[in-house]
């Protein structure tokens, strides 16, 4: 991730419970023939085992009126394929996501939103975490989807943005105000009802790491991964309570699923992804549809693929044929039923991906070796029988084979002119493969040394990158083929300000592993930092000949022709990035800079604040605002926001440069000496913002 941008100002050009609904106006009478609405809630890294312990009493109530599925799994402990399979009801292997961030849903695909919107309904999502972002594709079928999510100017772990459970109910109720708005039309009567719709709320909140407010914490007995699942469990009160009044509660059919499970210290993984034993996979599910099904609990084995065609079911339409998933309210269902399960996230440590098959009390996850479990009778899954049973293992095996014997990709071999052009760069083009390593290491094996790679994680992330080098190298050397853990390894070198040494670290990467275009755009962005801007300028045009729909390579091509001046190319290339990408306020500052080098003030003022709409107090848009309003000799104006800036970043060197000049011009000339003495004060990085202060000051005299 690029830093961001900042255009300095100089001398002359200025460098729980459900309530009642509201009794004030009578709820609108629907069509008797008017399908359901649908409100479907994902929570995130929610365990099975969470729910009926006291503090989530919300999804304990749903579960106590609704079909209460006990033995649902997800098809992939990880956010983005899973919500990929929830919405498509595919397996993995089937649609083609198969990890977060490195993979796109085919929007082609068929949906919940894309059938229903084509039913007539109007479609709305709201997500809480980056991961879901619209540029992988689970905006397909959505007239609305709501992936504002705020962002760290000065992060590079762009992944782990999201947003609280808070402003998701927040924005998911000003979702459900547009949605049952009536419609606008002519030839219908002002009490024709709105379309019915479909609405897909996302929490995040009980992902790592766990910072609950102190009310649910102690709700939770100090813990506070269960603290984090209170509050949204409260925040789900909450939106049930908007429901209710906006008398929405008749003919609603509620969803509730979380997404995966945690870890939580068992069989030694902290966190999820890389293992698939039951405490990552197994999962909360609720269909709650008064009028079309009876309170249950039902402990038939499910999978989160059965959600899109009970929702089908439940609306009146048919599920394409393709789909991996089945109707839960239909005919009564298989207790022997086959359930898949993945994740090839651990191939990022050079380890061998898992595969998992449950049938009946048997389960099996394969690997090297595979693994047998009897979770009836073993439900902690600690003693392998696979030597006891090696012809079961190997039905099951051979049955995991024949599931991903129509696996769909979602990345592409690039073309033969993209692998020409790929070469006049350069560079070498590849496709990723999850194909099955058989000598790979078992992650269970090695999940120790995952727990290590988290710490020197948490450093790298907090500003300790010099601290965790050492740990970073022995991980790196240890197991050369994990990508992450270079990855990793470079970027702390470029934290700890060893550039050069990032640098060289970054193109092993891109050697080692070739044709990766985030790889690339790494390489471009140590470049740029290095000061080799050629360099940085075909490692990004390298990544778009790979992927031409990847928004952060966008906006470095755009970084790299500002350096060289051509603000025009920038503008091009921000455009291109905040088209992809809409909902990252620094693209559209990027793009809001490069517009004011062009002289273009009015379009330069409105990508500043499609910045600000998506993050109220983005600092480098509130400076890039202050700017234009001191440039039209307006600094009085210019100083609430140059004042917005610090607020947010008090460290942004620049916006306090801005900010003296603001009042110097504006005739506060003691605050003015004042905040250059400030800028003075600087760490001797910003060099050049310190010898602009230091001359201003030396202009209004000592």
């Amino acid at each position: 991730m690029f830093r961001k941008w900042k255009f300095q100002l100089c001398c002359a050009t200025v460098a729980i419970a459900f309530v009642a609904a509201c009794r004030s106006t009578p709820p609108p009478q629907a069509a008797t023939t008017r399908p359901p609405n649908v409100l479907l809630i994902t929570i995130d890294t929610l365990r099975a085992d969470r729910l009926g312990r006291g503090f989530t009493p919300t999804l304990d109530r749903l579960a106590a009126e609704g079909q209460n599925f006990t033995r649902a799994r997800a098809a992939v402990p990880l956010t983005l394929p899973s919500h990929a399979t929830i919405l498509s009801g595919l397996l993995p292997p089937h649609h083609g996501v198969r990890e977060n961030a490195t993979y796109r849903f085919d929007r082609t695909q068929p949906t919940i939103a894309m059938r229903l919107k084509a039913a007539g309904y109007r479609t709305a999502a709201v997500v809480g975490a980056y991961v879901l972002d619209r540029q992988f594709g689970l905006d397909a079928g959505f007239d609305t989807y709501d992936d504002r999510i705020p962002r760290n100017p000065d992060a590079d772990l762009r992944l782990e943005s999201e947003r609280r459970a808070t402003a998701v109910t927040d924005a998911a109720l000003a979702a459900l105000d547009t949605l049952s708005a009536s419609p606008q039309v002519h030839v219908a009567p002002a009490s024709v009802p709105a379309a019915p719709f479909f609405l897909w709320v996302h929490y995040y909140d009980p992902h790592a790491p766990y910072d609950p407010p102190p009310e649910f914490a102690a709700r939770a007995n100090g813990d506070p991964y269960n603290g984090e699942v209170a509050y949204v469990d409260a925040e789900l009160s909450r939106l049930l309570e908007g429901l209710a009044a906006r008398h929405l509660r008749d003919r609603l059919v509620i969803v509730v699923a979380g997404d995966h499970g945690e870890s939580l210290g068992e069989h030694g993984e902290r966190a999820h992804g890389m293992l698939l034993y039951e405490p990552t996979v197994r999962v909360p599910l609720i269909v709650h549809a008064p009028g079309s099904t009876r309170p249950a609990v039902r402990t038939e084995p499910v999978s989160l693929v059965d959600i899109a065609p009970t929702i089908f079911a439940l609306v009146g339409l048919s599920a394409p044929t393709a789909m991996d998933g089945i109707n839960l309210l239909g005919s009564p269902l298989n207790a022997d039923r086959e359930i898949y399960g993945e994740t090839n996230y651990p191939r990022v440590a050079g380890w061998s991906p898992l595969r998992s098959l449950v049938s009946g009390r048997w389960k099996l996850v394969r690997s090297s070796p595979p693994e047998l479990f009897d979770v009836d009778g073993d439900p902690a899954e600690a003693r392998d029988v696979a030597g006891e049973r090696a012809a079961l293992a190997g039905a099951m095996a051979a049955r995991i084979r024949e599931i991903e014997g129509r696996a769909k990709s979602a990345a592409a071999t690039p073309s033969a002119d993209a692998q020409e052009r790929l070469r006049a760069l350069g560079y070498v083009a590849a496709s990723p493969t999850v194909t099955a390593d058989a000598s790979a290491p078992n992650p269970a094996r090695e999940i120790a040394a995952w727990g290590e790679f988290e710490d020197a994680l948490t450093q790298v992330a907090s500003g300790r990158a010099a601290a965790t080098l050492p740990r970073l190298r022995a991980l790196s050397a240890r197991y050369p083929t994990a990508q992450v853990f270079q990855k990793t390894y470079a970027q702390a070198l470029n934290d700890a300000g060893r550039t050069p040494d990032a640098l060289v670290a970054r193109r092993a990467l891109v050697k080692r592993w070739p044709g990766e275009p985030g790889l690339l755009h790494d390489l471009a962005v140590a470049a740029r930092a290095a000061g080799q801007p050629d360099e940085a300028l075909r490692a990004e045009q390298a990544a778009l000949v790979i992927d031409v729909a990847y928004p952060a390579a966008h906006n470095g091509l755009g970084l790299v022709h500002v350096d060289g001046g051509r603000f025009a190319e920038a503008a091009t290339a921000f455009e291109r990035a905040t088209s992809l990408e809409p909902s990252d306020p620094s693209f559209w500052t990027n793009l809001g800079n490069a517009r004011r080098e062009l002289g273009e003030s009015s379009r330069a003022a409105d990508a500043y604040q499609r910045a600000l709409a998506i993050d109220g107090s983005w600092p480098d848009a509130a400076n890039g605002l202050g700017v234009l309003l001191v440039q039209g000799n307006r600094p009085a104006d210019a100083i609430p926001w140059f004042e917005k800036a610090l607020g947010r970043s008090a460290g942004f060197v620049e916006a306090r440069l801005n900010l003296g000049i603001a009042c110097q011009q504006a005739g506060q000339i003691e605050r003015a000496k004042t905040t250059y003495r400030e800028v003075l004060a600087a760490p001797q990085k910003y060099r050049q913002q310190k010898d602009a202060a230091a001359k201003l000051l030396r202009g209004l005299g000592r």
